[in-house]
């Protein structure tokens, strides 16, 4: 796992990168739990947050890189604005977009990550290409 953070006069951001598996998913989510609240960011919107993210780092583990030998990388990219209360954080992996089959339909035990993450965040995009996919997760955090 790489930690990466910057911090300048208007805004700060870390980026976190490991391999796509669930520990390391798990440390992941762990260290950018440990900047929010460092960050001053309340429990309850800082639990919101990470329930949103994990659902994200989740979906490259169990997606990305299905059907490959090994597991690639996945990445949080977090930009935080104190001044305005701004919090932008987008997951991205490099594997390979795959629309959702209609198996993932019929299985109700699975499938709600995407509209979970539309639901606890003021704005989600999901960008998914032929060599990665990338959430971003936009907050307002007073």
């Amino acid at each position: 796992m790489s930690v990466t953070a910057v911090e300048s006069r208007t805004s700060e951001q870390l980026t976190v990168r490991g391999v796509a598996t669930a520990a390391c998913a798990a440390e992941l989510r762990d260290e950018f739990g440990d900047w929010l609240r460092d960050r001053g960011v309340s429990p309850l919107q800082t639990n919101e947050i990470l329930l949103a993210v994990n659902e994200a780092l989740a979906n490259c583990v169990d997606h990305a890189y299905s059907g490959r030998p090994t597991a690639g990388t996945m990445a949080v990219r977090a930009d935080f604005e104190p001044a305005a209360g701004c919090l932008s954080i987008c997951v991205t992996d490099h594997g390979t977009w795959r629309r959702p089959g209609p198996q993932a339909a019929a299985d109700r035990r699975r499938g709600r990550g995407v509209a979970l993450m539309h639901a606890m965040a003021d704005h989600c995009t999901i960008n998914g290409r032929r060599d990665g996919t990338t959430v971003c997760l936009d907050y307002r955090c007073r």
